[in-house]
């Protein structure tokens, strides 16, 4: 039987900062789902496991990175719109709030930050063109979240698109079936 320290050792090699139920579960080898809520339960009350929210945790005094529990504390999202448009100097306002894609909108705030989420329709937030797999969390590429953005929030002038693929743009435009997404796309692009 793994001591809670040995437990703990497993998560610090992991590349992972944030843990939900099911990942402990799998790092630490339990299958027993009471077994798995006493571990919990021990390493939280020796304070090396904090939780963030229900089922969702992460090792005591470890830095978090935000835009992996923004892809935790919402399923079946994705970094996009702002967050990815100015970290690609596409825009160069910045924002306190992570935004992300995802099926209904939200906002969350906890002691880590302010994470916004945007819906998308289904069939939109599911075509995986133009997202990318950064091992902890799923982010668009600029191509995409320019996509996003414009069918979210409408067009907006952009300060860089130089280092934009203008094909790409138009290619993923069409995955949103919305006639004003395809008529903000050809002003940029034109």
């Amino acid at each position: 039987m793994a001591t809670i320290a040995q437990r703990l050792d497993i998560l610090h090699k992991s590349d992972k900062t944030v843990f939900s139920t099911t990942d402990l579960a799998l790092a630490w080898g339990i299958e027993n789902r009471n077994v798995l809520r006493v571990d919990i339960a021990r390493a939280k009350g020796a304070k090396y496991l904090v939780a963030i929210q229900r089922g969702l945790y992460h090792i005591a005094g470890m830095k978090i990175d935000s835009l992996e529990l923004a892809g935790k504390l919402k399923k079946n999202s994705y970094i996009s719109f702002e967050t990815v448009l100015a970290r690609e100097g596409i825009i160069r306002q910045w924002y306190d709030s992570i935004f992300s894609a995802s099926d209904r909108r939200v906002e969350i705030k906890n002691e880590h930050g302010i994470f916004s989420y945007r819906r998308l329709p289904e069939d939109v937030l599911n075509d995986r063109r133009g997202i990318v797999n950064a091992g902890t969390h799923f982010v668009a590429t600029k191509e995409r979240a320019v996509c996003d953005y414009f069918y979210s929030v409408g067009y907006m002038h952009l300060d860089d698109v130089s280092g934009l693929n203008l094909d790409l743009v138009r290619e993923y435009a069409v995955i949103y079936h919305n006639s004003r997404l395809l008529a903000d796309v050809k002003r940029l692009t034109s």
